[in-house]
C-alpha cells in the first residue's frame, strides 16, 4: 500500500476518535463499529472482478463440453475469468474474432485457411489429436466394405470428411469411384437418421453423441474415424494482436481449457451432468450421455491436451489448410499456429501432475 495514502487514512480515522469521545455512548459505538469496518476494508480489499471474455463455438454440441465444464468447475473463475460462450457459424465467426467482438474462435480449420489468405489469427491450441467423427451405417451396411455403390453423406464434397472418408474405403479396398459422396451441410441428427431410413443414403459421418442415437434408431456404427492417423482437431483460434499483447492472458484461458477436457476425460459421469445441464441432448438419456462423452474423449491425446503431436501437425496443415484450398507449395506451420503458449500451460500444468 502507497504509505502517504496509509498516512491519510491513519490521520482520517483518529479524527474520527477523537470527535466520537466528545459525543455519548451510542455515537461511540457506532464510531468503534465505523473504525473496525474502516480497518477490515482498507487491509482485506474486495477480490479484483473477473476478466470477462467471449469464446464462439461452431454448435453446442458435446465437442464443445469443454467451455460449460470449465464454467461450472470453477476453472475459468480460478483464473480471474468470467466466459461467455456464444455460438457463431465457422465464416461469421473469423470476422468476429478479428474485430474484437469475441476474444476466441473454435473455427479451426476456417480460421488456419483464413490465416493462409492473410487474416491476422492464429490457432492457439486443438482440443483433440484426432478427428471426433464415427461413421454410421444403414440397415443394409453391416461394414465398411458394403459401402461399395452406395451413398455416403458428408459436409461438402472437398471438405475433410470427405477428404477422410475416401481415405477409409481405400483402406478397405475399395477405390473413390466405389463410394458416391453426397453433400449434407448443417444436417441434424433427424435429417440425418430420415435420409438413411428412406434409403437416400446408406452411411454418414456423425458426432460422438450422433452415434448413440444412431444406434438407438437401429443403425450401426461402423468405425471411429479418429483411428485413421492423428488429425489435431477443434482447434480455438485467437488474433495476433492478442498473442503478442496479451500472452498471458491468453495462458490464463488455455489453463482452463485443458482442466476441463482432463475433467471430461477422467470424470466423465460428472462431465456428462453437465452436459445434461447446458447442452441440449435431445431425448438422450444419462446413460447415454456419459457413453458420448467417454467417445468424444477417446480422441485425446494421452496426458495434458491441447498440444498436437509433430505428425498432427503436419496432418491438419495438409488436410485442412492446404487440400481445401489446392495449395501445393509447403505452409510453415508458423503461418497457421501458434502453439508456444499451450506447450508452455502442457508443461505447467504436468509438473503438477
Amino acid at each position: 500500500m502507497n504509505g502517504a495514502f496509509f498516512s491519510r487514512i491513519v490521520y482520517f480515522h483518529l479524527t474520527v476518535a477523537v470527535c466520537c469521545t466528545k459525543g455519548c455512548s451510542v455515537i461511540r459505538n457506532m464510531c468503534r463499529v465505523y473504525l473496525f469496518l474502516s480497518v477490515f476494508v482498507t487491509l482485506f480489499p474486495a477480490p479484483a472482478a473477473a476478466e470477462r471474455v467471449r469464446t464462439a463455438i461452431p454448435r453446442a454440441t458435446v465437442n464443445y463440453l469443454s467451455l460449460p465444464v470449465a464454467e461450472v468447475k470453477g476453472f475459468f473463475r480460478s483464473e480471474g475469468l468470467e466466459n461467455e460462450t456464444i455460438v457463431i457459424p465457422g465464416t461469421t465467426a473469423i470476422a468476429a474474432l478479428v474485430s474484437g467482438n469475441v476474444d476466441y474462435s473454435g473455427a479451426g480449420g476456417s480460421g488456419m485457411r483464413a490465416a493462409v489468405r492473410g487474416a491476422p489469427i492464429k490457432a492457439v491450441m486443438f482440443q483433440t489429436e484426432k478427428v471426433t467423427w464415427y461413421l454410421i451405417g444403414g440397415p443394409d451396411v453391416a461394414k465398411i466394405s458394403d459401402l461399395k455403390g452406395k451413398r455416403i453423406a458428408v459436409g461438402t464434397i472437398g471438405d475433410t470428411q470427405d477428404t477422410l472418408i475416401t481415405m477409409l474405403a481405400e483402406r478397405e479396398g475399395l477405390t473413390a469411384r466405389d463410394i458416391t459422396r453426397v453433400a449434407m451441410p448443417s444436417r441434424s441428427a433427424a435429417s440425418t437418421f430420415l435420409a438413411l431410413k428412406t434409403g437416400a443414403i446408406s452411411a454418414a459421418v456423425v458426432n460422438p453423441d450422433e452415434s448413440l442415437l444412431a444406434e438407438k434408431e437401429g443403425f450401426r456404427t461402423l468405425v471411429f474415424i479418429g483411428d485413421l492417423f492423428p488429425y489435431p482437431f477443434q482447434g480455438f483460434m485467437a488474433t495476433d494482436k492478442m498473442i503478442a499483447a496479451r500472452p498471458g492472458d491468453i495462458k490464463r484461458w488455455l489453463r482452463a481449457m485443458c482442466k476441463a477436457l482432463m475433467f471430461i476425460r477422467e470424470r466423465p459421469e460428472e462431465a456428462a451432468d453437465i452436459a445434461l445441464k447446458k447442452i441440449a441432448m435431445g431425448n438422450m438419456s444419462r446413460p447415454m450421455v456419459i457413453e458420448g462423452v467417454r467417445r468424444f474423449a477417446q480422441a485425446f491425446p494421452e496426458g495434458v491436451p491441447g498440444l498436437p503431436s509433430p505428425q498432427g501437425i503436419k496432418n491438419v496443415i495438409e488436410f485442412d489448410v492446404k487440400a481445401p484450398l489446392k495449395i501445393k507449395e509447403d505452409i510453415p506451420p508458423e503461418k497457421v499456429l501458434s502453439l508456444r503458449l499451450v506447450r508452455e500451460v502442457k508443461e505447467e500444468l504436468e509438473t503438477k501432475r
